[in-house]
């Protein structure tokens, strides 16, 4: 394959694999989303998770810096989210 053609394939290709590696991160009860890196964590089901599919990062959120898998940062609508997704196996 040409060198160029691969070069402009490659952010598509992670760009589908990225759904896949999110949900490797879900926990009962919770759905998370990988974007630039970050582990975005919602709990099943809320009004956060909706409008962050909608309308893209909340204006305010919780950074917990490197404490997520792999030592990403995991960012959520609130500390709670956090707390109860860390604790959950």
């Amino acid at each position: 394959m040409n060198k160029r053609i691969s070069l402009l394939l490659a952010p598509v290709l992670l760009a589908l694999a990225m759904p896949v590696l999110a949900a490797d991160y879900n926990k009962p009860g919770f759905v998370t989303k990988v974007e630039n890196g970050r582990l975005w964590v919602f709990k099943e089901g809320s009004k956060e998770l909706a409008d962050f599919e909608k309308n893209g990062e909340p204006t305010i959120n919780v950074s917990r810096i490197g404490e997520g898998p792999e030592g990403m940062t995991i960012k959520a609508p609130s500390n709670d989210v956090i707390e109860a997704y860390t604790a959950a196996k």
